[in-house]
């Protein structure tokens, strides 16, 4: 399937119901008095955060949702019925936004929220509603309000604890293929990665986070030059970045410590919060070299990086030097977990039944 991370659609609540000015007519009740009924308020639209669902490809095709208007008030005390409710469900860690101000209006975070993103209209007042001790015999009614109508933009920020960054062919999709159930594309080619991939990684009972691997950066993303900056959005929500490096490029010509330093100024281009972040240097593709060359490699490109944080490394193929990585990962977002969402009064008070 397609993998979506935008989408702009058109949304539509229903107006209300029109009110309805009538009076009682019946045998023997010469003056029955007003009887008209309000109308019903118009169908609201709402967001739900869904976790089985990965991108927007949906709203892709399915651009205009309009809810249905509410219905008109009857005689005979009759009220209108309201219009039914459209649920948009979307993936977690979508952002919603006015196309045209850019306003945040909702952010879906946890599965199952539900935030409504357009609001239907009231119904209309009959002249049922407009009777009194002074006027007994109301002839007014009010027409339904409209309901809200906004063109709506979708990003999708995957929710991920680690993010992995590097230039294409480091070896991260080898990576998140062999710690997690991820089968991303694997390919001895540039840029076999066009599209995030998320994998969940369990180090023991109980004991989980979740991976996010993105298309490979390149110098120059920030003016375009490849896949440019377009999926480093989904980092922005993680809280640890894996900075993988090619410690055995198959190009002689290439320099590691050149590329790590290129990754790291387009990063700080794209977003200086991002680049923020803590970072953690992990040199790939041991294997390949010689055992009696890998520490003073690996010095070498430290000391040239003049690199100061966490150091690893590993040979995703092989299997080599994960286990260590990956209790470390664990400890440090263990260690940085989201809070626990405050309890929301409305839901936590106790029905009326129950006192």
């Amino acid at each position: 399937m397609k993998f979506v991370d935008e989408a702009l659609i058109d949304v539509a609540a229903g107006d209300g119901g029109a009110g309805c000015a009538s009076f009682r007519r019946e045998k023997f009740i010469p003056f029955g008095g007003p009887n008209g009924g309000d109308g019903g308020r118009g169908g609201s639209v709402w967001a739900v955060a869904d976790r089985n669902i990965n991108t927007l490809i949906d709203y892709r095709y399915a651009r205009r949702h309009i809810a249905r208007n509410g219905e008109a008030g009857r005689g005979s005390d009759q009220f209108g019925a309201a219009g039914p409710e459209i649920e948009l469900r979307m993936p977690v860690g979508t952002i919603i936004s006015d196309a045209e101000t850019g306003d945040v209006l909702v952010e879906l975070l946890e599965h199952g929220q539900r935030e409504r993103i357009a609001k239907g209209g009231d119904g209309g007042f009959g002249n049922l509603h407009f009777k009194s001790a002074t006027n007994r015999s109301p002839r007014q009614k009010t027409p339904g309000w409209p309901g809200e109508a906004r063109k709506l933009q979708l990003e999708l920020r995957v929710l991920a604890d680690v993010g992995l960054l590097g230039m294409p062919n480091a070896g991260k999709s080898t990576l998140i293929a062999a710690i997690s159930n991820a089968r991303p594309k694997i390919a001895d080619y540039p840029f076999t990665t066009l599209h995030p991939n998320l994998g969940v990684v369990r180090v023991g009972p109980e004991q989980s986070f979740v991976v996010a691997d993105v298309p490979g950066l390149i110098e120059g993303a920030s003016e375009g030059a490849g896949l440019g900056h377009q999926f480093l959005r989904h980092l922005q929500r993680t809280r640890l970045l894996l900075h993988i490096v090619d410690a055995a490029p198959f190009d002689a010509g290439v320099d590691p410590v050149v590329q790590a330093r290129a990754i790291v100024a387009e990063l700080k281009k794209y977003d200086p919060a991002l680049h923020a972040k803590p970072r953690w240097l992990v040199f790939n593709k041991l294997d390949m070299v010689p055992p009696d060359e890998r520490d003073a490699r690996i010095k070498d490109y430290v000391r040239r990086l003049r690199w100061k944080g966490p150091v690893f490394a590993i040979s995703a193929l092989a299997r080599e030097g994960l286990q260590p990585l990956l209790e470390r990962i664990y400890a440090h977002v263990s260690a940085h977990q989201r809070p626990e969402p405050l309890p929301d009064p409305r839901f936590d008070a106790p029905a009326a039944h129950d006192v």
